[in-house]
């Protein structure tokens, strides 16, 4: 326990803080995505390293060909290695309850009915403020706006929470936003230059929403539990009310999809009480999506659920909807 508290204390609290904030400062300079750069060439290089390993295997330069196997497995296991140091490190710590002052517990059906029907009042009541939300954010498509007020959004959630204080900002809209559709992408952070990613192709209406997640993975949020709780906050308590309704429409989807798979009797009653913009907007975004659905989706998600299986993430993609009981602890006290 001492020495997890001491590495706690050398790797979150010191290195990583510095390191995260060094790269923000140096790749928030350049207007665009280094991350998505860096991806790119690693595909090329990595197409013609299996070229050339093929080509010595077709010659039965076993020598050769074993020499070059071993060099690929040494740099893929460089990458994990820079990985783990740079970012990947977060996922043992459980930083939330200590940030926050909230325990969750274990929640029955009518406490996951009364989250819903609290979440649906607020999403409710945003609808009325925002408006048309699709119409409005689209009549400015640049990204840059977002951005902008999810910085404002973090300044303001800074002062109740001080763990979430944000410094040299890099948020950049990924240079290949539409194809990342296809696999379900709505952003992601790049662990090797600490960039936050979001996918500006997607669904306005939830662009803000995922810009904070994004941005609580590069304070050091890991689990996605987490990162959605701590954007849930953030956005929630914008003075944005655009931001307050994606944050808000989000979560009330988790929490009446979760009471869905308990009694789908209450959350059929829950929303036939949402108003019919967010009906609208929920459609919307299931036509979005159906366009792009495919192997392609499929298989993302499934390396995806892996992915964060190895990572400690015991329910894999399911656990973005764990974020519910955060929720439940949040609003027992709000």
């Amino acid at each position: 326990m001492a020495w997890s508290y001491r590495f706690e204390e050398f790797y979150f609290h010191g290195w990583y803080k510095w390191t995260s904030a060094a790269f923000r400062q140096i790749t928030g300079i350049v207007p665009f995505s280094v991350g998505d750069v860096i991806y790119v060439a690693w595909i090329i290089t990595g197409i013609f390293y299996l070229l050339k390993l093929c080509y010595k295997l077709l010659q039965t330069a076993w020598a050769d060909a074993g020499y070059y196997l071993l060099k690929g497995i040494h740099s893929l296991l460089g990458l994990y290695l820079a990985f783990l140091v740079l970012w990947g490190l977060n996922y043992d710590r459980k930083p939330l309850q200590r940030d926050t002052g909230l325990i969750t517990g274990d929640y029955d059906t009518r406490q996951l009915y009364q989250l819903s029907d609290t979440l649906l009042q607020l999403v409710n009541r945003e609808k009325a403020l925002t408006g048309d939300t699709l119409n409005v954010i689209m009549s400015d498509p640049s990204p840059v706006p977002v951005f902008k007020r999810a910085l404002q959004a973090y300044d303001t959630a800074a002062t109740r929470w001080p763990a979430f204080r944000y410094k040299r900002p890099s948020v950049k809209p990924a240079i290949f936003g539409h194809w990342l559709n296809y696999l379900g992408v709505t952003g992601y952070l790049n662990p090797w230059t600490n960039e936050a990613q979001v996918n500006t192709d997607a669904p306005p209406m939830i662009q803000p929403f995922i810009t904070c997640h994004e941005i609580a993975h590069q304070l050091g949020y890991a689990p996605e539990e987490d990162a959605n709780f701590v954007g849930y906050l953030t956005a929630a308590n914008a003075a944005d009310n655009r931001f307050r309704y994606a944050a808000n429409l989000e979560m009330f989807l988790y929490s009446v999809r979760q009471l869905g798979h308990r009694d789908s009797t209450l959350a059929r009653n829950v929303w036939e009480r949402a108003v019919p913009g967010i009906k609208e907007d929920y459609r919307y975004i299931v036509e979005f999506y159906s366009k792009y659905e495919g192997k392609a989706d499929e298989y993302s998600t499934m390396f995806y659920d892996q992915y964060l299986k190895a990572n400690n993430q015991r329910r894999g993609i399911r656990s973005y909807s764990d974020v519910t009981g955060w929720l439940m602890a949040y609003y027992q006290i709000n």
